[in-house]
């Protein structure tokens, strides 16, 4: 069970994955258009993590930002939802599909130290800019260097992820502004390591 716990969170780290009253209204200022945006039907992603089959999750609705995705486990297809905008990904993890509470995996124009939290009854995930390069200094795919937004997300002991207790305490993903996932460490509670890289992607070309 905790294997599989833990590949569907990597999966829900591929997509993406409550803010502020504040926050909702300048997420709602964002352009949604799919054409404007990573978010067109049929862009996709796949990964590779040590220990597990590479996957992929393959976008199939887009309504005004709001996207459904699905991706292969064990031998059928699962779906998640999350939000896409110009500037950045939202997801609905912790908030169990309510649409009306999105929390931001990444905000393109946000800066070092700025933070989004979430509260879960008395506990509160926190996801935190430690870097934004200025150069292209993150390899990419073996060929080419380049920029990202590194966000840390924290989660506290015992955070319950779609029912389960999660199997990671922190995150720490890589994000471009044109290839959207790049990578992701995860470090479980246990405080083992697992690494989650794209290896393709659909959504832009050099």
């Amino acid at each position: 069970m905790k294997t599989q716990n833990l590949f569907r969170l990597v999966l829900f780290i591929l997509l993406l994955a409550g803010i502020s009253a504040c926050d909702w209204l300048d997420f709602n200022k964002e352009e949604t258009d799919p054409a404007k945006t990573m978010g067109k039907v049929g862009n996709y992603w796949t990964a590779k993590t040590p220990g597990y089959p590479n996957t992929s999750i393959t976008i199939q609705e887009n309504n005004d930002g709001n996207v459904v995705a699905s991706f292969p486990y064990n031998g059928k297809t699962f779906e998640v939802e999350g939000k896409i905008t110009d500037n950045g990904f939202y997801d609905y993890v912790y908030s169990n599909g309510d649409k009306s509470k999105p929390f931001a995996l990444v905000k393109f124009d946000a800066n070092v130290g700025d933070k989004w939290e979430y509260k879960i009854g008395t506990q509160t995930v926190t996801r935190e800019v430690v870097k934004k390069s200025t150069t292209d200094d993150t390899p990419y795919n073996g060929f080419w260097m380049i920029k990202t937004i590194d966000v840390l997300e924290t989660i506290p002991s015992g955070v319950q992820v779609r029912g389960a207790a999660s199997p990671a305490k922190t995150i720490l993903y890589k994000w471009n502004h044109k290839f959207g996932f790049i990578s992701a460490e995860i470090t479980k509670t246990d405080n083992s390591k697992v690494v989650v890289a794209q290896d393709d992607t659909n959504v832009a070309d050099l």
